[in-house]
């Protein structure tokens, strides 16, 4: 099978889900896969698998626009988590980017046991040789990310402590030193450093006053 065959049977999975028909889908889509993995070669496997990431991830080619972007069927991120995960041993560059990607900063969904730590993988592809632009996007996005979570319940309560936000800062501030990031989130970094502060100061001053005015004469706006 060459990568032609592959993404075409993969583009009658997602026909089939455009026109509603689910069930049908899945059980094309589990034959499919099956035969996949008993009869492809690991050597076409593997060139199969990192050319369908590459289209999907990197050119952002599939699936239509009817169906979320990132929607990937179980049987499919099935055969890309072997394949990625045999990838990432080997500490290869993108694919380490590819597994933070497809599944995220959780372990593998399709066996916790294993708990494959996929942030982890995405700090190694930050510090690889091969290190790419969507790699240091994804990191810096990362802090943001904590530093969002640990503030949506403001003031009310804080999701992190004092020193995990130093740290977060400490690492978002290593990858502005070092590699070009997005002005739109330097902004927004910049944004929750100082609304971290005002938030711990007025921690720190048993909470006195109205968080919401302190904010607004800090210049921050937060609803």
């Amino acid at each position: 099978m060459d990568y032609e065959q592959f993404i075409t049977e993969i583009k009658k999975y997602w026909d089939l889900r455009k026109k509603g028909l689910k069930k049908q889908a899945n059980s094309f889509l589990f034959t499919f896969t099956k035969s996949f993995k008993e009869n492809v070669p690991d050597a076409d496997t593997d060139a199969i698998l990192f050319q369908f990431c590459r289209e999907y991830l990197d050119e952002m080619k599939f699936p239509g626009d009817s169906l979320p972007r990132r929607h990937l069927p179980f049987q499919l991120t099935k055969l890309l988590d072997n394949y990625l995960c045999r990838e990432c041993e080997k500490d290869q560059m993108p694919q380490m980017r590819w597994a933070y990607q497809i599944f995220g900063n959780s372990y593998n969904p399709h066996d916790p046991m294993l708990e494959h730590d996929f942030y982890s993988i995405l700090k190694r592809a930050y510090m690889h040789e091969k290190c790419d632009l969507q790699t240091v996007q994804l990191y810096f996005r990362e802090q943001l990310d904590s530093l969002w979570w640990g503030q949506h319940h403001f003031p009310e309560s804080c999701g992190i402590t004092e020193e995990e936000f130093e740290n977060i800062v400490s690492v978002a501030n290593k990858i502005l030193s070092e590699k070009s990031v997005e002005p739109q989130f330097v902004e927004e970094f910049e944004y929750y450093v100082r609304l971290y502060q005002t938030y711990f100061e007025w921690q720190r001053n048993n909470r006195n006053g109205d968080f919401y005015e302190l904010c607004n004469r800090n210049g921050l706006e937060f609803v």
